[in-house]
């Protein structure tokens, strides 16, 4: 309708009941694209301070009250089709530039992930070197953890050692 929507949000607690976010207080948003992710559909649009978000549609707690308002626009730099490469499970949108070094055999991963548009090179005899766009989230880095080792982190060094403090806390769990 390319109207603003109005809609309460929840997360569940440790009693696996629901809370609602934002203190309660309704989200204004202007929805535009609707994306299945990781066996869940989720909303991307903009909020009125013009950053765009995401919401999944099952947490949302009843039908959204459409708006008088005209939905705000994505940014004109916004690239949707980059949005969905990049993040992981819809998860942020602050996009860095991470170089991956990834076992020669995990190119099909890589490409299926990033597209064949990602610039890769050669690394070593065993590896190769990606250059991928992401968004450096938990998820992103169970994704990195979830290849044993064949994918490391090369940079940058805020992104490594945010991965590295994430593995050494959940080492320290055990």
């Amino acid at each position: 309708a390319g109207k603003k929507i109005s809609f309460q949000y929840f997360k569940y607690d440790v009693r696996k009941e629901q809370k609602l976010r934002n203190e309660g207080k309704p989200w204004t948003f202007s929805p535009h694209r609707l994306v299945w992710n990781g066996d869940f559909y989720y909303m991307v649009g903009v909020f009125d301070s013009k950053k765009v978000g995401t919401f999944r549609l099952d947490r949302i707690v009843k039908r959204p009250d459409v708006l008088e308002e005209d939905a705000l626009p994505f940014p004109k730099d916004f690239d949707f089709n980059k949005h969905l490469q990049v993040s992981f499970r819809m998860f942020g949108t602050n996009y860095t530039t991470v170089d991956l070094i990834c076992a020669n055999d995990l190119m099909d991963a890589i490409l299926d992930k990033f597209g064949k548009d990602v610039t890769t090179y050669c690394y070593d005899m065993e590896n190769f070197r990606a250059e991928v766009e992401v968004v450096p989230s938990k998820v992103f880095f169970s994704w990195v953890f979830g290849f044993e080792g064949k994918v490391v982190i090369k940079g940058p060094a805020e992104v490594k050692e945010e991965y590295k403090n994430m593995v050494l806390q959940a080492a320290e769990k055990l």
